[in-house]
């Protein structure tokens, strides 16, 4: 009986079955889904800390501006300062887009745009800065990736 089995063990070649490769296989099909969808993530919130960051620094550029020119960018720029910061919104002039305003008087050191490049947009995946004012105060909108938009 003895004999038997070490005949046995001696004709098994060394490796591994289908069934385990099949389960290596799987587990790094899961942890690659995995760290797609987390890096997808990553991504979008990256872009949200650009926009935010942009925002801010745009917030006291136009403050600095506000203090020399006694407007919120609004004299000559863009639809009396509201609207796209990268548009004049007639395109034959005499505005100068609110970005161009900024960027002539020194206030900005390069051309301000959202992270996917976009200068103007619509619709509820709109991703460009835009300029508001009213009589409550100047505002300033970025749609951010990591929030959802329900109107435009």
């Amino acid at each position: 009986m003895l004999k038997s089995l070490t005949l046995i063990s001696k004709n098994r070649q060394p490796g591994f079955t289908i069934v385990e490769l099949l389960i290596v296989i799987v587990v790094i099909g899961i942890l690659a889904a995995i760290s797609i969808i987390s890096y997808g993530g990553l991504q979008q919130r990256a872009r949200d800390t650009v926009r935010k960051n942009d925002l801010a620094q745009l917030s006291k550029t136009i403050k600095l501006y506000s203090v020399d020119k006694g407007d919120y960018v609004e004299a000559g720029c863009g639809a009396s300062g509201n609207g796209w910061l990268s548009s004049d919104y007639d395109g034959a002039g005499p505005l100068l887009s609110n970005n161009q305003c900024l960027l002539d008087g020194g206030y900005l050191s390069k051309v301000l745009k959202d992270p996917f490049g976009l200068e103007t947009c619509g619709g509820l995946t709109c991703y460009a800065y835009m300029k508001g004012s009213c009589p409550g105060g100047q505002y300033l909108y970025a749609h951010l990736e990591s929030l959802p938009q329900t109107a435009t």
